[in-house]
């Protein structure tokens, strides 16, 4: 009976440092976290409803209501015409850190 008991703690032993051995470290598993998530992309038209140093912000009317969207502007961002403010404009960004970046914005007249 002894003997038995020894055989099977053994195999059971020897069944779970196998197990430890095959598994992944947790450090190369995946990580469900906001800042992991990829960039995203998007584009929308509006009105200018401000601007700043190195930002500017958009009426966006999505249904009844308008929301106001703000994007930054980086060295990589491409504008087509003169940022004002109630100027309509087409912007293409990305979604970066919990930040919208524009990408390229298209400026047109500005009509109110």
């Amino acid at each position: 009976m002894r003997f038995r008991t020894m055989l099977a703690r053994a195999t059971l032993l020897f069944v779970c440092f196998g197990l430890a051995a095959w598994s992944e470290p947790l450090s190369s598993q995946p990580r469900n976290k906001p800042d992991d998530l990829a960039t995203q992309n998007g584009s929308v038209s509006g009105r200018i409803s401000s601007i700043g140093e190195a930002s500017f912000s958009v009426d966006v009317k999505e249904s009844k209501d308008a929301v106001t969207l703000r994007f930054l502007i980086d060295d990589n961002t491409k504008i087509e015409g003169k940022l004002e403010v109630g100027s309509m404009v087409t912007v293409d960004y990305r979604t970066a850190d919990a930040h919208n970046v524009a990408t390229h914005v298209v400026v047109q007249s500005a009509h109110r």
